[in-house]
């Protein structure tokens, strides 16, 4: 009886761990070169303390304000690569809400920017009833029925913050933590040829940049994970020697954003789904983290999760809540890429997060809320809303990986009625499909498909597929 219980406890042990999370399929944070450079800028800046300043500023003769006074655009400057051009735009919605987009001009190539195409249902109107006030050191909108909430702009450094009641709400590059990496070209001095005199020496220029972006080129290029390594195609690198470029190949560049989000007076966040946490967000950095990594928004097909952890797991949405006793805001975040959150508390009143992603602009919404209910519709304005489901929706669903033939479906569907057990769909996962290429019905396991799918319905059920594996 011992043996057989040390068995059944061994193949048990076995079972769990074939079924276990599996680690080395996914990336943390420092084997993702661009999470790492972020983390590491994040570390520069707090070494530095006081003395860290934003390289971004805003240039003051640029501005230009909308015939409607709700929109403002302006140049941004960056102490880093003076001849790199940024863009700011500003604009105050109809219901409040604050978005603010910076990207690249005239760079190597495009960033990607079609993000809220597809994540917004429309443009947002914009209010009519804004007016933009320039001043020496930033430029400033008041507005709300009772002219309580003010959105400002400080030109150097960069720092936009929403204020309600005159305490601020929510601040972006308070901690100096903006870097929208450019497309660059890569420069490759080639090995002395033959002929050159031997008693050359090469001296490494000092990099002025190393104080902000650190003294070593890190994964710019191209990165490796486990097997697989990732070349980035789409930039220039310039193979030049002495005095003059030999030819030049195509090859990418960084072009990584990040990204310091605080809300001052908000000791707790909600939401950027999907984690298997709490719903109060654990901290990811500052003294004593709860999460050595940060919370990661990459959609993954992760049934085999760990039950507490900030590893993505089947959706993501760049949606973070900031919520305290007198008041509830929100960001939304309209990227679309490969993205880390860090969180951090400097006090019980206040929280600090930075998002790190691997491309695109930035183009976030700020939303003042104040209620819980006020920031749900003002989300809801720009995604849309959930429609109602239908009747046959609320019932009980039958969804299993191992639905190997049509015949197995219909004995599926007579066991319920034989049991009693009410049902309204049979969800087909991968097994229907030939080698597993969705769409294509395997013709030997099911050879009549419509004929079985009309069986499951004549009893008032449905068929669903799953195509997310």
């Amino acid at each position: 009886m011992r043996s057989w219980s040390f068995l059944g406890f061994l193949t048990l042990l076995l079972v769990n761990q074939s079924l276990a999370f599996k680690a080395h399929d996914f990336k943390t944070c420092s084997q993702s070169g661009f999470c790492r450079r972020g983390r590491a800028l994040s570390a520069r800046a707090k070494e530095a303390k006081t003395s860290w300043v934003s390289p971004y500023s805003v240039d003051p003769s640029s501005i230009g304000i909308s015939t409607n006074q709700a929109v403002f655009t302006a140049a941004i400057k960056s102490s880093l690569y003076p001849a790199i051009k940024f863009g700011l735009e500003v604009r105050i919605q109809e219901d409040g809400v604050a978005r603010v987009r910076m990207d690249e001009v005239g760079g190597l190539r495009k960033r990607y920017d079609e993000t809220a195409s597809w994540s917004l249902t429309a443009e947002p109107s914009i209010s009519r009833d804004i007016k933009w006030i320039p001043g020496k050191e930033d430029i400033r909108a008041v507005y709300g029925e009772k002219k309580d909430i003010e959105v400002v702009v400080t030109y150097v450094p960069l720092r936009v913050s929403l204020i309600r009641n005159g305490r601020e709400q929510v601040v972006l590059n308070g901690q100096g933590l903006l870097h929208m990496e450019h497309f660059r070209t890569k420069v490759e001095q080639p090995a002395a040829v033959e002929g050159d005199s031997a008693d050359q020496v090469v001296i490494k220029a000092e990099n002025p940049r190393a104080w902000f972006e650190g003294d070593t080129e890190d994964a710019l290029w191209e990165e490796t994970f486990s097997t697989w390594t990732d070349s980035k195609p789409k930039g220039k690198m310039k193979f030049l020697n002495v005095v003059f470029s030999l030819f030049t190949m195509y090859i990418v560049g960084p072009e990584s954003l990040s990204l310091d989000i605080d809300f001052p007076n908000h000791g707790s966040v909600y939401g950027i789904p999907q984690h298997a946490t709490r719903l109060s967000l654990p901290t990811t950095a500052g003294s004593d983290p709860t999460y050595t990594d940060p919370y990661r928004l990459f959609n993954s097909d992760v049934f085999e999760y760990l039950a507490w952890s900030p590893v993505s797991v089947y959706g993501s949405i760049p949606l973070m809540h900031a919520h305290s006793t007198d008041s509830t805001v929100a960001v939304f975040h309209v990227v679309g890429s490969d993205t880390w959150i860090d969180v951090s508390h400097s006090s019980d009143k206040s929280t600090e997060t930075h998002w790190i992603s691997e491309s695109g602009i930035l183009d976030i919404f700020l939303l003042p809320g104040p209620t819980p209910e006020e920031v749900f519709s003002q989300y809801t304005r720009l995604t849309g809303t959930q429609v109602l489901p239908p009747h046959w929706s609320l019932g009980y669903h039958q969804s299993r990986w191992n639905y190997v033939s049509s015949d197995d479906v219909r004995t599926v569907q007579k066991r319920f009625d034989g049991e009693d057990m009410p049902v309204d769909v049979f969800w087909l996962d991968i097994d229907y499909a030939y080698e597993r290429k969705y769409f294509m019905w395997n013709e030997k396991t099911f050879p009549d498909p419509v004929e079985m799918t009309n069986d499951v319905a004549a009893l008032g059920r449905k068929v669903g597929f799953n195509f997310l594996q």
